[in-house]
């Protein structure tokens, strides 16, 4: 056992912590986590296909964590989920495909480092002019377009049709984005589910944990047989995330989620700065900005969250 925690790249206590942090993160914004744990990985010193296969495979046991929570408070839509899950697995496998011949490339770290920085610059301009415009991302009136076209189901507890042929191409395209960059997808998610599928912000954010559960299964399966993915270190931020996943599933059953996404928008914004700062090779300085920033970002949802409402006065 001492030989193996020795073998381990990064210290076995700062993995659990990191899990845990990542894990309340992602129960209390819906997001499988990766946006911020492929970074910390890289910048910890794996390379970035390790990174990302790794990020997929302890994504795992937070998201199914995460759902049972939101599950046991009626919060996910487990049709939903199946619908665009199903072609997410399909993405995921193709996604992996292609991660496999990339990572033999000289350049694959350099390369898979811009992708995922332009990726990051991209989610957080969009959530920022989202949330300049003010608008909470809840409708109940169907989206129109191209993507309403075609077969539909009625679900009980949807109020409208949902439209098969929009899942499968959104499910897919985020599969492969997933394989490539560790991510669960819950950003493109939430919105799908609320347009498309007609739910609340709240149940957006469960189904969204129930389908990146899905995806991120058969990833971590796919990359454990192509060998990328560091199993120890994995299980060890799982052990972290699934108890962080709990707590945030918990805080976001009693919170208002849009209060706290411009938080997130700033730690994203600071994941891409320390990526940036460490292809630049400033690496204390990244780790300083991540993780302190990270830790912040907690402590103020937290305080934002458990603080006392205060009673109107009359």
């Amino acid at each position: 056992m001492s030989d193996w925690i020795a073998a381990l790249p990064i210290a076995p206590t700062w993995l659990v912590l990191l899990g845990l942090a990542i894990g309340v993160l992602s129960g209390l914004l819906g997001v499988g986590g990766g946006i911020l744990m492929t970074p910390a990985l890289h910048i910890l010193g794996l390379s970035m296909p390790m990174a990302v296969a790794t990020t997929l495979t302890q994504m795992v046991g937070a998201s199914l964590s995460g759902s049972f929570k939101h599950l046991r408070n009626k919060n996910v839509s487990l049709p939903l989920a199946l619908i665009f899950g199903i072609p997410g697995m399909v993405g995921m496998h193709v996604g992996r495909v292609i991660m496999s011949a990339w990572a033999k490339q000289v350049h694959a770290d350099e390369g898979l480092s811009w992708l995922y920085m332009g990726l990051m610059a991209y989610l957080g301009v969009s959530m920022l002019r989202k949330l300049r415009k003010g608008q909470s991302g809840e409708s109940k009136a169907p989206m129109q377009g191209w993507w309403t076209r075609g077969p539909s189901v009625t679900m009980r507890g949807h109020p409208h049709a949902i439209p098969l042929l929009a899942p499968a191409v959104v499910g897919f395209l985020v599969g492969i984005l997933s394989a490539l960059t560790g991510l669960g997808g819950g950003f493109f998610y939430i919105p799908a589910f609320v347009f498309l599928g007609g739910c609340s912000i709240k149940e957006a954010v469960g189904t969204s944990l129930a389908t990146v559960f899905l995806s991120s299964a058969y990833g971590a399966l796919a990359y454990g047989a192509a060998g990328l993915s560091n199993v120890p270190i994995a299980l060890l931020l799982m052990i972290g995330a699934i108890g962080g996943a709990q707590l945030g599933a918990s805080l976001a059953h009693r919170s208002r989620n849009e209060s706290l996404q411009l938080l997130f928008v700033l730690l994203i914004f600071a994941a891409l700065g320390s990526m940036l700062l460490k292809r630049l090779h400033y690496d204390l300085t990244a780790h300083i900005l991540l993780f302190g920033s990270g830790l912040l970002l907690i402590v103020i949802a937290l305080f934002k969250v458990l603080k006392p409402r205060r009673k109107p006065t009359s």
